[in-house]
């Protein structure tokens, strides 16, 4: 039989999501009221990684929805000049 002793859930309750927060459960409870943090998905339970994703808004540090695409300098230097002659 496997050893499931090292597998960290992905459903939490609302204490440990607290918990997970630092903060009381009222406090927790407080915060998904007011929508700073996610509604819980299957019962009485909210998904880690949406708290990590609100919290990631919360603090600025989100990540672009989409692949990050670099323009090159060349690329750059096309649209700002297409800019310049008024074209788009």
């Amino acid at each position: 039989m496997a050893d499931d002793s090292h597998i960290e859930p992905r459903l939490l309750s609302g204490k440990a999501a607290a918990a997970y927060c630092s903060v009381t459960l009222n406090t927790w409870s407080k915060w998904v009221t007011a929508g700073l943090m996610p509604k819980p998905v299957i019962g009485r339970r909210w998904d880690k990684r949406a708290i990590d994703q609100m919290l990631d808004k919360l603090s600025g540090i989100e990540a672009p929805s989409g692949p990050a695409e670099e323009e090159n300098p060349f690329e750059k230097w096309m649209r700002e000049d297409a800019m310049r002659r008024g074209g788009t």
